[in-house]
This record gives C-alpha cells, structure tokens and sequence, in this order.
C-alpha cells in the first residue's frame, strides 16, 4: 500500500507532496516491457526470459505459454469488449449497490457496477473476476493479496452459500468510509463486488460459459 509523505506542514504541503510523488514515479527502477526489440536496450530483458525458458521442459513451456495465453485472450476479450460497447449496469446491479450509499463514496460504487457488468459477460473463473473489481477502485493492492481474500466470496459465488457474505459483511463496522481501516475498506469492496456480479451474471447467463463461472479459483471442481 502507498504511504503518504512525510513533509513539513505547511501551505505548500500540497505542492512538496505532488512534486514527491511525481519524482518517486520518474525514478522507479520497475523494468518495463521493450517495444523496441531490436534496440540494445532491450537486450537484458529478452536475455533474461530466454534464461527463464531454458530452464523448463517441453511439457512446463508448453503449459506455461498456454497458461499465458489463456490470460492474455481473456485479459483482451474483456477490454475490447468495454470498447466496443459501454457496459450499462442493469437495474438489479444498481439495486443491490444502491444499499451502500451511505457507506461507499458514489463514484466508487458506480466504477464497480460497470466493471462488473462487463467481466459478468467475460466467462473468466469468478475469483479473478471478484480481483479485478477490487483492482479497478483499489488499484494500490496486490492482486495476490487480494485473490486470498476474495477466494471464500468466489466459492459462495459459486455455491450459492450466502453465509459467507454476512459473515463478511456483519465483520465490518458500519461507519463512514473514510473511518474504515485499508483491510476493511477492501473487504466491504469485495462484499460489495461479488454481490453486484451475482446480480450481472443472472441478467446475462447466456453471455458466461458455465464451465467457467462455475470454477471458483481457476480449477475445475
């Protein structure tokens, strides 16, 4: 999680923390993907994944690329989906985030009716499903992270057992947003997102291939 800066206070306290972070994202050392494959730049990168390839086997290359294919094709299926046609949250899905108004900040609760809406219709397993909610109204959490805390809500999803989501929800003080704790704040956001995928999913089963909405983790049960 990102944590505020420690400068003097003073009137320039919003400046000295903008100019901070900027300076923090200029300097991140993070490698990133070569566009330019040819350049000489890019040639400790791909010397790297060629190492990281040597090492496997025939059979773990193949179930790796397959691996990241199958994530890369859902990952696009998704996106170009929202291009091509600005998902419109249903009145079901706007119901059930219409109980959280005064406990959620608006914009928030609308990023995760669109979101839903439109990975309702992707067919991805429903955890990665509940992760990329989250991601898109948290986007400092770590999707790991997150996929351990979304794995007992995408099994209920699955299982139609809603005692997990009171259970998640009856945990979480019922106090203003700004008052709850990061922990908190994610929960009620991942309680709140696999209720409104529920309600997506129901207006469109057509849209989600069953083999995967009912898969809770990625793995066939």
């Amino acid at each position: 999680m990102n944590q505020p800066s420690n400068v003097p206070n003073s009137a320039s306290e919003p400046t000295i923390a903008t100019e901070h972070d900027l300076l923090a994202s200029i300097l991140n050392l993070e490698p990133v993907y070569p566009w330019q494959p040819m350049t000489p730049e890019a040639e400790p990168y791909l010397a790297s994944l060629e190492a990281e390839f040597d090492t496997l086997d025939d059979g773990e290359l193949t179930t790796a690329i397959a691996a990241g294919w199958q994530k890369f094709a859902a990952q696009m299926t998704t996106q170009m989906a929202a291009l091509a046609q600005p998902p419109v949250p249903s009145i079901a899905v706007l119901e059930q985030i219409s109980q959280f108004q005064a406990r959620v900040p608006g914009g928030l609760l609308q990023r995760l009716a669109a979101t839903a809406t439109t990975l309702a219709r992707s067919g991805q397993p429903l955890i990665d499903q509940l992760v990329q909610c989250v991601n898109e109204v948290l986007p400092t959490w770590n999707a790991d992270d997150l996929s351990v805390l979304a794995r007992p809500l995408a099994y209920s999803l699955r299982d139609g057992r809603g005692e997990i989501l009171e259970l998640n929800l009856r945990a979480i003080p019922t106090t203003a947003w700004e008052t709850l704790s990061d922990l908190e704040q994610v929960r009620l956001t991942l309680a709140i997102a696999s209720m409104v995928l529920k309600a997506a999913q129901e207006e469109a089963p057509e849209e989600a291939p069953e083999e995967d909405v009912n898969r809770a983790d990625g793995n066939p049960t």
